[in-house]
């Protein structure tokens, strides 16, 4: 009996647990006693719940160092109903809620919300999702005219939208009923906001005790001395947090990341039963790679080490792939057409041949479409001599 072939015999099985497998292998290795399986079993790869306590310490605190930094998103309100659509702001720190009426998603009437909602709160920067509309060309310029920066959240990292999600969580539970009208919370008027409606739930909200803040949105909006206040105790916050040991993770480490629950679907497992290394690290935020390059972004909370030394386990594959457009990293830009707005790049796949493709300017700069990133810096300054 040798331990590989044990572990191959309980593959077949396709059954995880101790009690599942001990008599089909005892029965096909007489020689094999309880003990010696229990070892061996348990040092197959394990999918341990975690519990909400032990990931929180990981979780990054959405606020902004900057005073005067808001969300945006679109929030649909109802075919047939007038608005279409509201265009809905909140801010970063002081939770502070705008809501403008849209009639559609066109980048020109996104153009005229954005104009309005820069001319009254002049914000200093607007974060939101990769809404098409949102970061359109002209309005992208729009924003820079106005010495506003621009964050844009990719699907992969929708965790760090929470506010503005929450916020339109909020929004929809406080449109329901009062007990002592007749109407039930299933009716027409209780599923989409007329502009009168919307106006005062806003103002209710804003002028509402706000736990995570400490006090009103309005308050807050009101006096940035509790801005500034909220702002250095949040950094006294995220200084202890630096104390972790694990917070920060390194390239080339093995690790599994927490597997996404489908609506109404049960998990079967929490972490992905495939590692991936970390090819790099931005912030908060981790680059994984498969074995064909295909990357995937995750906030760190959402990985774990497979082993304390960041090696890869022996019982745990190297996944294979990650659904994306492009396989491999960005290794370096050739060209550059204006025309397009295209970059000609290579990209590298670990133990594969680079390859070369073409690449929307957008693409090499993650989350922020209006900042030059390093790479395109430097061809820059190459291509200058």
């Amino acid at each position: 009996m040798s331990v590989k072939n044990v572990n191959e015999y309980i593959d077949k099985l396709h059954f995880r647990t101790y009690n599942h497998v001990v008599n089909k292998v005892m029965e096909k290795f007489p020689d094999v006693n309880k003990k010696q399986l229990k070892q061996i079993v348990d040092s197959r790869l394990k999918d341990h719940f975690v519990k909400l306590r032990k990931i929180e310490p990981y979780y990054i605190k959405i606020f902004s160092t900057t005073p005067n930094c808001w969300f945006h998103d679109l929030m649909d309100n109802g075919k047939n109903n007038d608005p279409r659509f509201w265009h809905i702001f909140i801010g970063t720190n002081n939770h502070f809620a705008v809501a403008l009426p849209l009639n559609d998603k066109r980048a020109t009437s996104i153009r005229e919300t954005l104009t309005e909602f820069i001319n009254k709160y002049h914000p200093n920067k607007l974060t939101s999702d990769e809404e098409p509309g949102f970061i359109e060309k002209n309005n992208l310029k729009l924003l820079s005219d106005n010495h506003v920066i621009v964050q844009v959240i990719t699907d992969q990292n929708h965790s760090s939208l929470g506010i503005i999600d929450r916020f339109i969580r909020t929004l929809r539970d406080m449109n329901i009923p009062t007990e002592k009208g007749n109407k039930q919370s299933i009716d027409a008027k209780y599923r989409w906001f007329s502009i009168k409606r919307m106006n005062k739930l806003i103002d209710i909200y804003n002028s509402t005790f706000h736990s995570r803040i400490g006090c009103s949105p309005k308050e807050m909006f009101e006096n940035e001395e509790l801005e500034k206040e909220y702002i250095f105790k949040q950094l006294a916050k995220k200084e202890k947090q630096e104390t972790i040991k694990d917070l920060h993770l390194h390239e080339g480490s093995f690790v599994r990341y927490i597997m996404p629950r489908a609506n109404g679907k049960k998990k079967r497992f929490q972490f992905s039963r495939e590692c991936y290394k970390i090819e790099s690290v931005n912030g908060n935020m981790y680059t994984l790679i498969a074995q064909d390059g295909t990357v995937r972004d995750f906030p760190r909370f959402k990985i774990i080490l497979c082993q304390k030394d960041g090696s890869k386990p022996s019982n745990c594959k190297w996944g294979q792939t990650f659904p994306g457009k492009w396989n491999g990293v960005i290794k370096e830009i050739r060209s550059y057409n204006p025309q397009t707005r295209k970059y000609k790049v290579i990209f590298h796949v670990p133990g594969k041949e680079d390859y070369e493709d073409e690449i929307p300017e957008t693409y090499m700069r993650g989350n922020f479409p209006q900042q030059t990133s390093e790479m395109e810096k430097s061809f820059i300054e190459q291509n200058m001599e």
